[in-house]
């Protein structure tokens, strides 16, 4: 999938920025023609059956679980800006079953989202805020534009870094404002939120969360994910959606709570009959 060209340079400045403030901007790093296509498939999945969002969340369009969907969902994130971001936050540096340089983070959640009238409070998705050590990331990718009117998503600078579960009484923000095409990362300890769409115009986004290979996903993705799409997989994509994390059933199976990568590429697609 095409993209900006990031020079070294830049994308030192991005992890800077997800450092020391929580969060970066990438400008325009996706085409115009790219948003559109991606757009155009959320509408198209818009009216499918997804789960019910609960009432102590925000009013919101939400479409989860878009892995399930489109392929293409999928391979929006398969680029190396956003690995060389992924690897150096979230790759576990002692991980045993797969190349050393390989990335073994995976897929937490996958969805797209559009604000309505109602506001989402400061939370962090980390679970557990863990200051200067990241466990979580976070990578929005704005399908429209985004403002204030629209409910844009708004985050606390530098909260990622205070230990502390987020303050919901917090009023002072900074608004992740942008257009189609941008990119805004996030480390999962940053307190974010999004405020009222007080429009009529939808806010389309997707946002992947994606974390260190210990922590189990939102979904059960390996389970979930249709044979049609599974097929199609390549080795990282499969390590992405967590088909290596896949703990084993007792000690006869394995004793390890990684799968090494040469038995899954043996197995193929048996390891799909086998774990649904």
């Amino acid at each position: 999938m095409n993209i900006r060209k990031v020079s070294s340079s830049e994308y030192k400045k991005h992890l800077s920025n997800i450092n020391k403030l929580g969060f970066t901007k990438i400008k325009s790093f996706f085409s115009e023609k790219i948003s559109k296509k991606i757009l155009g498939l959320v509408i198209k999945h818009q009216g499918s059956k997804r789960a019910k969002v609960p009432a102590v969340w925000n009013k919101a369009n939400v479409i989860y679980n878009l892995q399930n969907k489109d392929l293409t969902f999928v391979r929006l994130f398969g680029n190396n800006f956003f690995e060389n971001i992924l690897k150096s936050k979230l790759n576990d540096p002692h991980y045993r079953n797969a190349p050393k340089n390989f990335p073994n983070y995976t897929l937490n959640n996958l969805q797209a989202r559009s604000s309505q009238n109602s506001p989402l409070f400061l939370h962090i998705d980390s679970g557990l805020p863990t200051g200067d050590v990241t466990t979580f990331i976070q990578i929005l990718v704005l399908l429209e534009k985004s403002t204030k009117k629209t409910g844009c998503t708004v985050v606390v600078p530098k909260s990622h870094l205070s230990k502390k579960y987020s303050n919901r009484n917090q009023k002072k923000y900074h608004y992740l404002e942008g257009e189609a095409g941008d990119v805004f990362i996030w480390d999962g300890n940053l307190w974010h939120g999004s405020i009222p769409n007080v429009t009529k115009n939808s806010r389309w986004a997707v946002i992947g969360t994606f974390c260190n290979w210990i922590f189990k996903p939102v979904f059960d993705i390996p389970r979930g994910l249709p044979q049609k799409i599974f097929s199609k997989l390549t080795l990282k994509e499969k390590m992405l959606l967590g088909f290596f994390g896949i703990p084993p059933v007792n000690e006869e199976e394995r004793i390890t709570r990684s799968l090494e990568m040469n038995k899954l590429e043996k197995q193929k697609n048996k390891i799909y009959k086998i774990i649904v």
